[in-house]
């Protein structure tokens, strides 16, 4: 709760005297706990307003965005997590914030048929966290946050060639799922991607080759590991060759940063 004590000034009319910071700090402390993020934000900056010099500013910062994160609020607390970086760029907390950023954007993503930048974004802050902080707990999270969107992103990829596969185009089939297996080789969409290059190979007489899906498929079902070897196996390998043989991974970078936690139209394919 915001408190503000008014008293009377004399002939200047009246002075709002501010409340300690120490009262302030325990009320938006109290209402954070209860749930009440909006009054705790509100408290919080209110605090750092009328005492900028207050020891515990740095920590008010971080908790402001916490609030935000903790209400849902994903595109302000990405605001309230990067001032934080600007303001403190020498801070112990930044692989924490850092990761906080990523799963900020993870709360923004959304289904494999709509916009992925979110999940672009989260993926750069993942790894953004593995490489500058690798001793840090928080490299061992992003680890597996990262595996999470990876698998997200190869979902798309496998949602395009099996449309793709539908509609009878077999080159686009092909092409997709080649691209698939070299950018995100240890998911299980790019397991489901071989069975996917085996039916389309079947439905256009090319009985070779959907053996040779077939066997690829096989081999990474047999591997229960998440590793890019699952699908790089001997058949695997000579299968991307025959499908897609100048495949590059794609790069997983965002367009435009995500703003909004709403869904974005369909992207077209």
């Amino acid at each position: 709760m915001l408190l503000a004590l008014a008293g009377a000034s004399g002939c200047s009319g009246d002075k709002v005297q501010v409340a300690p910071p120490d009262e302030l700090y325990r009320n938006a402390t109290q209402d954070y706990v209860d749930g009440n993020y909006g009054i705790s934000i509100q408290t919080y900056k209110y605090l750092l307003d009328h005492y900028p010099l207050d020891p515990r500013a740095e920590d008010v910062e971080l908790r402001i965005a916490e609030a935000h994160f903790a209400n849902g609020a994903f595109p302000e607390a990405i605001a309230a997590y990067t001032d934080f970086q600007r303001m403190h760029p020498t801070s112990a907390r930044l692989a924490e914030v850092e990761f906080q950023i990523g799963m900020a954007y993870v709360g923004q993503m959304d289904t494999i048929d709509r916009d992925l930048n979110a999940a672009a974004n989260a993926h750069a802050r993942f790894e953004s966290v593995i490489l500058r902080y690798p001793n840090s707990d928080y490299a061992k999270r992003a680890k597996e946050e990262l595996k999470a969107v990876r698998e997200h992103l190869a979902s798309r990829e496998l949602y395009v060639a099996e449309f793709y596969a539908k509609k009878g185009n077999h080159q686009a089939t092909r092409t997709r799922a080649g691209t698939l297996l070299v950018t995100y080789p240890e998911t299980q969409a790019a397991v489901d991607a071989l069975a996917v290059v085996a039916s389309d190979a079947r439905s256009a007489g090319d009985e070779d080759l959907a053996q040779l899906a077939d066997t690829a498929y096989s081999e990474a079902s047999a591997n229960p590991d998440n590793t890019p070897s699952r699908t790089q196996t001997g058949s695997a390998l000579a299968l991307r060759n025959r499908i897609a043989p100048n495949a590059v991974a794609s790069p997983i970078t965002p367009i435009s940063p995500a703003t909004s936690g709403k869904s974005a139209p369909k992207q077209q394919l």
